[in-house]
């Protein structure tokens, strides 16, 4: 029997004996007779008995994820950058989609409206003012002046330091900002002055210092790309106010940004993939993520500062009051005192953040043995700061439901880097064991799907994975795991492709993406909503083929409908973006929160940062114990200005209701809601 068949059957097994599907069981017969030689039918009579007996006492079966990318209007869109984001305020999600492989275009902006029959469809804007982009550049959305309107930030790829190097040759030339009209179009742009040109790849969108301002956090990669390991350093803008219709911003200084780079600590800038802002603490600051390239390592800053809210207790010291608000007068001299009120460090290291512990850069002995024939492959081994990821994105949620956040970062694994070459994977966050925040990667939580390192047949596999997302999908009330990789042709079934790892009973995580109805080779971006307001999560997901072979984009065109089986054999396949709306969650119901801050309580409107702690009743059973859901309200963040519509989600599994809904708004102040059914709430900020 073939690799694929055993690897396939033992998927069969696994799936059936934790849960579940009636559905894929009666149909794994039939796929694997199919994939098998007819050697092999035993398998399937043994499999067959295993899932009707695991029936007496299974779950609610469950169907897929059914593409209704055209039933929803959206058109053969050409795109690997996709978000959501209500750009209207009435309540559903609105897209933006980049298009693929142009370096001048604009983002297309597609609204919710009202449909037949009360359906949603989504409607092209003819004109939205938003800039032509090139294909590097950033752009993502947040409502940054509070006026209940998303506004646009555009992070511009100014690789100035290189020889060929041509400017924007259309406004904005620099980093800018463009307010949202709250109709889906945008204000001209305003130049973020404080942002210095960059190759900025990445955005993060957070209230940093926690006084209802929305701050941003650019990640910037290399100075000259192929000649030397210089980076520029991140930039921590940090807003302040002004009487004027614009948003202005303070650069607050990164730690260590002005140290000349060294090969034994990696001072100096890195080239950055992904920033994040989260709270993976206690702390009353978020941490400023920084994912690296190059096998550099990623940090993890500390944040902390005087916490600017009449009335509160600064939390480092019980006896000391925090500050008073400034009065008016004083706002003239903002922009330049802000950045000395914020502290950090690099805590990365100490915390088990900064890469796995594999630190020799060694490469593969067939790699050297290979090179004794052909010098192309000859690679002098790397130093300690050039032996770990090149990460790319990150997801945060409590994986364990343990009540802190715990991390995924998804990461590129080239097969002749060696075994030094990070992996995508969890990192845990310990701090209910141990009151540290400190991180682990436990084996069992791994989704690895490479094979043996030194496998000859495998020696130029890599494992592309760029994008991460973690969403409850079926309703369960444990965060599952979206994985998007891409941009390498690997054989199945490594392939790059959409992958969802459902969490387990046990706390595991196992693919189900081949019994979810997923084929989706080259996953792009991904982003979550829920579109059909029935209390479950949606996904779409954008496409790439970059690098695949001509046998693997026509398999990938047949996949997305691009091609049919009658297609020219020289036909190529085209990258569609797809919306998949989630089928599996049912019977489990779940509930949606929308937020609104109150700047006037220095809480952003759009309330990032807040703490929500769902009591529910898993299992409705009055015998056993309620457990509790933790969730927090990210901004925008990770690879390039990922975005996902703006709410907290809960799957209630067989509970009724949220029993009880404690909110920790960012400016520490506490509140309750009850008796929550399934379906969409908006609460708003005292």
């Amino acid at each position: 029997m073939s690799y694929l068949s055993l690897r396939f059957i033992d998927r069969v097994k696994k799936t059936c004996l934790s849960a579940q599907n009636i559905n894929f069981c009666a149909s794994a017969q039939q796929r694997v007779v199919g994939r098998r030689s007819l050697s092999c039918p035993f398998v399937v009579k043994k499999i067959l008995p295993l899932c009707l007996l695991s029936l007496a006492t299974a779950a609610p079966t469950f169907a897929g994820f059914t593409d209704i990318t055209r039933e929803s209007g959206l058109p053969a869109l050409d795109v690997s950058r996709v978000q959501t984001v209500d750009l209207n305020n009435d309540g559903h999600a609105d897209v933006i989609a980049r298009p693929n492989g142009r370096t001048n275009h604009h983002a297309r902006v597609f609204l919710s409206t009202a449909g037949l029959q009360g359906a949603r469809q989504f409607t092209e804007l003819a004109t939205t003012n938003l800039p032509e982009l090139d294909a590097r550049d950033v752009i993502t959305f947040a409502d940054l002046n509070n006026d209940g309107f998303a506004d646009a930030i555009v992070a511009r790829y100014l690789d100035y330091l290189q020889p060929n190097y041509t400017p924007p040759l259309k406004a904005p030339r620099r980093s800018a900002t463009l307010l949202g009209l709250g109709d889906g179009t945008f204000a001209a742009p305003q130049i973020i002055a404080a942002a210095p040109p960059a190759t900025t790849a990445a955005i993060a969108v957070h209230d940093v210092n926690r006084d209802g301002l929305p701050d941003l956090w650019f990640g910037n990669w290399y100075e000259r790309y192929f000649s030397g390991y210089e980076a520029f350093s991140n930039d921590l803008l940090l807003q302040y106010p002004e009487f004027t219709d614009t948003v202005s911003f303070a650069r607050w200084s990164v730690p260590q940004e002005s140290e000349p780079i060294d090969g034994a600590t990696d001072s100096g800038g890195r080239p950055t993939y992904g920033v994040a802002i989260a709270h993976l603490d206690d702390r009353p600051f978020p941490h400023l993520i920084e994912l690296n390239y190059g096998r550099r390592w990623n940090r993890l800053y500390s944040l902390s500062g005087p916490v600017p809210h009449p009335g509160k207790i600064d939390p480092r010291n019980d006896d000391e009051p925090a500050p008073a608000p400034l009065p008016l007068g004083a706002l003239d001299y903002r922009a330049a005192e802000l950045p000395r009120t914020l502290f950090g460090v690099d805590i990365a290291p100490a915390a088990g953040f900064d890469g796995d512990e594999i630190r020799h850069g060694r490469h593969p002995q067939w790699l050297e043995d290979r090179a004794k024939d052909d010098p192309r492959f000859k690679r002098d081994d790397e130093p300690p700061f050039r032996a770990n990821g090149n990460t790319f994105d990150t997801a945060i949620g409590d994986i364990d439901n343990d009540g802190d956040f715990d991390v995924f970062v998804s990461t590129i694994m080239h097969n002749w880097a060696g075994d030094s070459s990070d992996r995508s994977r969890f990192l845990v966050n310990r701090l209910r064991e141990t009151g540290q925040l400190t991180f682990d990667s436990p084996a069992e939580l791994s989704v690895d799907r490479v094979p043996a390192i030194e496998t000859a047949e495998n020696r130029n596999h890599n494992q592309g994975d760029i994008f991460c997302e973690l969403a409850d999908f079926n309703n369960d009330g444990r965060l599952d795991l979206i994985l998007c990789s891409s941009d390498y042709s690997d054989p199945p079934p490594l392939e790059e492709r959409l992958r969802i790892y459902l969490q387990q009973a046990d706390g595991t995580f196992a693919d189900h993406s081949a019994d979810l109805n997923l084929d989706h080779q080259g996953a792009g971006q991904p982003t979550l909503l829920d579109f059909d307001h029935d209390g479950d999560l949606d996904l779409i997901v954008g496409q790439t083929f970059n690098r695949l072979t001509a046998d693997r984009r026509r398999e990938a065109g047949l996949a997305n409908g691009s091609l049919t089986p009658a297609s020219p054999a020289e036909a190529r396949g085209q990258p569609l973006l797809r919306l998949y709306r989630n089928d599996i969650a049912q019977p489990h119901t779940g509930v949606i929160i929308r937020l609104i801050g109150n700047p006037d309580s220095n809480i952003s409107r759009d309330a990032y940062g807040t703490i929500a702690r769902a009591t529910i009743d898993h299992d409705n059973d009055d015998a056993t114990p309620d457990i509790t859901l933790t969730r927090q309200l990210l901004g925008p963040g990770g690879h390039a200005g990922k975005r996902s519509d703006t709410l907290l989600h809960f799957g209630l599994a067989r509970a009724p209701e949220i029993k009880s809904l404690e909110l920790i708004w960012p400016n520490g102040t506490t509140t309750t809601q009850t008796s929550l059914p399934p379906g969409t709430h908006t609460i708003t900020a005292p």
